[in-house]
């Protein structure tokens, strides 16, 4: 910034003695924020070097002076709002919320419409003075049951939105708490312990092909990794081979004349973790195979064990939903081990399930390990883990 620049800037920040309204808590440093942002237009308006000795005056009642947006008591006059820090109180809000309170609370809301500028991940972290928050997300309409996701002292975060997206934020208290606060008149000095502050965040989810260095970008798109093709390159968002059911490996079930196969998985090719199921895997790496199942004949089911004890197996067919999971076993407490049933009909009708690889944290350079296959009787169960 400019030696201009900056003197706006602080022309524009004059220090007051301010003190927050009832439902809408701010505090004072708060101008010195919305100053800096306004700054750069007032560096090309015309005039603007004529507040060079603005600050000589009294700071009270010169200058500019913005305040944030604050939750609104109804739902149906939240403000829109994009990442930033927000403040509010709850002391004067109603108890009487039409849509339930937030997270069953039962005490007052307050309310902000969130929009979503660009393709990005959500988080909105709360802190009150004297009390933990309730938040939750709703769609865009202020009709009961409606809340997406909703949490309590804790922060809140919803991946992957698409740009434009407008949801309707909900802070909310226990209704025991906030019954006790508002026992006490609020202190002359100091924060309301009913006041709150908001941190909504946005971290931009990049497509494949995009530039992904520094990570200030964002973070790539699930299935794709922050690769550079070569040497001296800009490293990109690249789409892996085997991350993800669009990406999976087409990989034929071979077996001997004893029914008996194997599949070597080297854990050292770059994978992400792109599929989530019933059994963990949160945020382990994950290889996908889609298997061409052998010719078996009736009655049979195909067995797969891990040779190590920290890798663990999910199976869905006949399509990569979460309701299509038919087999998932963690690697923990010994080698996990799945059993695909009735082979020969799912075979006939073309069928090739998607076999995930969960693997173990930190294991970059690990050697290779292999998938043990074989054919058992079928019914079998599924999803069960070896013993150790």
């Amino acid at each position: 910034m400019s030696p201009a620049a900056l003197r706006t800037a602080r022309a524009l920040a004059p220090r007051r003695d301010v003190r927050p309204r009832r439902g809408a808590f701010v505090r004072p440093r708060l101008g010195l924020v919305v100053a800096l942002a306004l700054a750069p237009v007032g560096c090309t308006r015309p005039g603007a070097e004529t507040t060079e000795d603005a600050g000589t005056g009294d700071s009270s009642t010169s200058g500019v002076w913005a305040e944030a947006p604050a939750p609104a008591d109804a739902c149906d006059n939240a403000l829109l709002v994009t990442q930033g820090r927000y403040f509010g109180d709850l002391r004067e809000f109603s108890a009487e919320s039409p849509i339930g309170g937030v997270c069953g609370g039962g005490g007052p809301d307050g309310y902000l419409r969130v929009q979503v500028p660009v393709r990005a991940d959500l988080r909105i972290a709360a802190r009150g003075v004297g009390f933990a928050p309730h938040l939750s997300l709703a769609p865009d309409d202020c009709l009961g049951d409606r809340e997406i996701a909703c949490v309590a002292g804790a922060p809140l975060e919803l991946r992957d939105l698409a740009s434009g997206t407008v949801l309707r934020l909900g802070v909310g208290i226990d209704e025991a708490v906030f019954s006790d606060l508002k026992q006490k008149p609020a202190p002359e000095q100091g924060p309301d312990p009913l006041s709150f502050e908001l941190d909504i965040g946005l971290t931009r989810v990049l497509e494949a092909g995009e530039v992904c260095e520094p990570a200030s970008r964002g973070r790539c798109v699930a299935g794709t990794m922050c690769l550079a093709s070569k040497p001296g390159d800009a490293p990109e968002c690249t789409t892996l081979p085997a991350d993800t059911c669009s990406t999976a490996m087409r990989t034929p079930v071979v077996l001997d004349d004893a029914g008996e196969g194997a599949l070597v998985v080297d854990p050292a090719l770059p994978q992400t973790d792109a599929h989530a199921h019933s059994c963990g895997g949160d945020g382990l790496r994950e290889r996908v195979l889609r298997l061409g199942l052998p010719a078996a004949p009736p009655g049979r089911a195909l067995e797969i064990t891990v040779s190590r004890a920290d890798v663990g197996l999910a199976v869905r067919t006949p399509t990569c939903l979460v309701a299509d999971e038919l087999a998932c076993a963690a690697g923990t407490g010994g080698p996990a081990r799945v059993v695909l049933g009735r082979l020969a009909t799912l075979r006939a009708a073309g069928i090739e399930p998607y076999l995930f690889i969960e693997l173990p944290p930190d294991s970059e350079h690990d050697p290779a390990f292999t998938l043990d296959l074989r054919l058992v009787p079928d019914p079998a169960p599924w999803g069960m883990p070896g013993a150790p």
